[in-house]
């Protein structure tokens, strides 16, 4: 025996955002390294994580003086963002 069930679906408008609330993750900052090595693939070495933007700066410097022919660095930036409902379509 089949029960017809009724379903209802409301359209909504979503907005993306910043995500500045007070319990939001906080900013964080990395580098990574981009030389290619011998078989054309990139390094693979990152930074630790931090929300101060100049500490990772001071990894770029440690893994170059480990790998003299490394020379190109990314920045990574994570920022929170969250979807915010903005009523009706």
């Amino acid at each position: 025996m089949t029960i017809a069930t009724r379903r209802v679906f409301r359209y909504v408008r979503w907005t993306l955002r910043p995500d500045r609330d007070d319990d939001a993750p906080p900013h964080t900052y990395a580098f990574r390294c981009l030389t290619l090595t011998d078989d054309d693939s990139e390094c693979d070495a990152k930074s630790p994580a931090s929300t101060d933007p100049t500490e990772p700066l001071t990894w770029t410097f440690a893994h170059l003086r480990d790998h003299p022919e490394h020379t190109s660095y990314a920045e990574v930036i994570e920022r929170p963002w969250v979807m915010w409902r903005d009523g009706p379509a």
